[in-house]
């Protein structure tokens, strides 16, 4: 898969949504549809779980200090 962006890649997997609701293309055509689409839900949830690693929380401690922390779901 090309270098794209998130936005892009959820944009391409909106327009294989339509398409594939609509019913107007061929078995063979939705079947390379639905595997674009798988492709770019990988792509998406890969992307996800990289900004999520990459997210810091800034607290102010009692001091008024910022102080930066890495992100973790509980």
């Amino acid at each position: 898969m090309k270098r794209k962006s998130y936005e892009e890649a959820i944009i391409e997997l909106e327009g294989i949504v339509k398409k594939l609701e609509r019913g107007e293309l061929s078995l063979e055509e939705s079947l390379e549809a639905f595997q674009s689409g798988i492709e770019l839900t990988k792509y998406c949830n890969t992307k996800l779980d990289e900004m999520e690693k990459k997210i810091t929380i800034l607290l102010e401690n009692e001091k008024g200090e910022i102080k930066e922390e890495d992100f973790s779901v509980e």
